[in-house]
Order: structure tokens, then sequence, then C-alpha cells
């Protein structure tokens, strides 16, 4: 496994190399984990953060940056042909889970490529190949239980003739198998979040790029659970980049972007009450967002903090702003940090930790075409 070197933090409200980013919130503390783009971020029962990474090219790579040693230390995972978004999870313990799409070639096939899931281990990585025709499994998104289990989703896409769409891959009852959600033909790039309840329940958030809605997928529990669909919001352009979460009551939280214009928009945050009604309200506003294939992934990200509030993250080329819910329903709006030369990568990952101590991680443009960039990681206090 080729290491590559620790990278000493800096911070980006005092220094950083020229085109880098400037903090704007609080005492925040940015490390730069190396070249890559489209990062995951997860972090474990001791508040230790994990990174994930990537480089799309014929020969790119995965990556992986922990710093549970005390130092970051960052580790190519896998080499080939990859499209990210790339996804990470952990289980309690610290095991991480890597999620992604591989080609399964040096050069497109739309016959081959599929999701594959990489769990480190004492011995490295041990990787787990999903097995489906066709050139499936994009955006691809995982969570994982502390017993191992594992809840894939990922997207069989429209732009290869599939009628199929979204799709979950699970081991939770024994080997990995596919089964069809039920959205019908969907596109990749707008992104599918999987997270799975406290009482087996799985839930998956997309957009139906034909209604041009957000929809909520969700799994009965137990082996030979059926598939639900709810449309949460079908006015306007509703649904794109979302994020899913759980409170501690198994209520569903959808962070997502409405489309309002050709790089604007508003940030919403979407929750089922106990009534079985979904709740929406505006978060805040995006106005340098451009969509297209090397455009906007992952810009909203959502936690639940300990004492059930709701937080978001969000980003465009030109900021990251961090979000949090007031008693009132009212939302504070807090920059992160601004664009200062290099245009921000429009992905965001954000996590809390046990103490709800904020993290996020994203990534600062160097090349447009073919997209590259350099993987930051960040944190306060």
């Amino acid at each position: 496994m080729r290491m590559l070197p620790a990278i000493a933090v800096s911070t980006i409200a005092m220094s950083l190399t020229a085109g880098a980013a400037m903090a704007q919130e609080g005492a925040w503390t940015f490390t730069e984990l190396g070249p890559g783009i489209k990062p995951a971020l997860a972090v474990d029962d001791n508040n230790s953060p994990h990174v994930a990474f990537l480089t799309e090219a014929i020969v790119g790579a995965v990556f992986y940056a922990s710093n549970k040693s005390g130092d970051w230390e960052t580790a190519t995972v896998a080499e080939g042909y990859f499209y990210g978004p790339v996804d990470i999870d952990v289980t309690g313990a610290g095991v991480p889970y890597i999620a992604y799409h591989d080609h399964e070639a040096a050069s497109f096939d739309p016959s081959l490529g599929s999701g594959v899931l990489q769990i480190k281990d004492d011995g490295g990585w041990a990787k787990v190949q999903i097995e489906d025709p066709g050139h499936d499994q994009w955006d691809a998104d995982v969570a994982v239980e502390d017993n191992g289990n594992w809840h894939f989703a990922g997207v069989d896409p429209v732009q290869f003739g599939s009628v199929v769409g979204l799709e979950y891959v699970t081991n939770a009852f024994g080997e990995p198998r596919v089964e069809e959600v039920g959205s019908g033909a969907i596109p990749y790039e707008f992104g599918v979040s999987v997270e799975v309840g406290d009482g087996g329940e799985v839930g998956i958030s997309y957009y139906d790029a034909r209604q041009q809605s957000l929809n909520y997928a969700e799994r009965s529990a137990g082996d030979g659970g059926s598939w639900s669909i709810a449309n949460i919001q079908a006015d306007g352009d509703s649904g794109r980049y979302s994020d899913l979460a759980y409170d501690a009551a198994g209520r569903p939280h959808v962070s997502y972007w409405v489309f309002s214009s050709s790089n604007s928009g508003v940030v919403r945050h979407a929750w089922r009450g106990d009534d079985g009604n979904w709740q929406i309200e505006d978060v805040g506003e995006l106005n340098a967002v451009e969509p297209g294939f090397t455009g906007a992934r992952k810009i909203t990200a959502i936690e639940i903090a300990s004492d059930g509030t709701p937080q978001v993250m969000y980003g465009d080329k030109e900021r990251i702003v961090h979000a949090t819910r007031n008693a009132d329903g009212s939302w504070a709006n807090t920059t992160v940090l601004e664009s200062s030369g290099r245009a921000l990568g429009q992905l965001v990952e954000f996590a809390l930790d046990g103490d709800d101590r904020p993290h996020v991680t994203y990534f600062e443009v160097t090349s447009p075409s073919p997209l590259e960039g350099v993987v930051f990681y960040g944190t306060t206090g």
C-alpha cells in the first residue's frame, strides 16, 4: 500500500497557499490532505475523523486519510478508473467502509462498471465487488451498522439505457444482493443518500429528474422487507443534492437544494412529523452553483445534534455555510469560509462528533477540465 506523506495542519484564518479559501467562522482549523476531489467524511465514537477522496482519471486512485494515530496519514486504497463522489462510513470502533463506482476497464464500456465497497481490516483493505449487470451503482453512498452490516445505494442511470434507476445493496441477510427500489428511470449526477434507522428500516433520499421532485424511499425492516416511496416536494425543481439523517426518535430529515435559476437556488430542510406528514422550511441560499457533469454534487449535508437540533452545511463555488436551526424554527447561518482565488468544488461533507463538534471536508479546484483539486478537512476547537 502506497503511503502519502502527512501534511501539517494550517489555520486558514491566518494563512494558506495562494488561491486557498479564507475562513470566516470561529476557530476553524483546516488540514490539507492532498491532491484529489469529491471527498467524503465520517467520525467514529472516539471523535476521530475519517476521510475518503479520489482522483478521476484513466489511472486514478481512491485515498483514505485519518488521524487516529495522532498524526494525519493518507494511504492509497485502490488504483483504477473510478467515478466519484466516493462515500465513507465507519463503525463506532472506527472501521472504515468506502464506497465508489468502478468503471472496471481502462476506457468506458457500458457493459462494465459496478459499485465497490472497500473495508479496512488488519491485513489491509478487503474489496467487495457488487455483481450486477450493466454500468451501474453511480453516486455511491453507504451506511454501516456497528455489527458490520452495510447498506449501499447507487443509480443504474438512464444515460446508459436503464429504466431501473435507484438500487440498494446489503449484506444484512447473507450474501450481498441487489434490490430495485422502484424509482423508475433516473439519471446519475444529482446524488443519493442512504441511512439505516435504529429499528432496522432503511431510507434513501434522491431526486426524480422526470418529476423534478425530492423523493424519500423507505424499506421496512427485515429479510423480505418492501419499499415505499414518498414524494416530499414536487413544486418547482426540488431535490437535487440531498442528504439524509435520522433523529433520536427515528424521524427522517433531509437537506436539499431547490433550483431557481441557472446558478442559484434555496437550500431547504424537510422532516417527517409524528403524524406522517412532511414539513418543509428554507435554510439559506446559494448563488454560485454550476450544475453539470463536472459541476455540483453533494452541496448540502445534514446532521442532528445530541439535543435533536438539525444542522446543515452547504456550499457552492464561492463559500461554505454552517446553519443551525433555532428553537423558533428560524435558521442561524454563518459563513465557514469563502473562496479567495480558486473555486470551491461544490461538494461539502459534514459530521458532528459525540461532543457536537462540527467536522467538514471539501475540495478546491485546481483544474476544471479534467476536474482536479486539493482536498481539505476542517474542524473547530
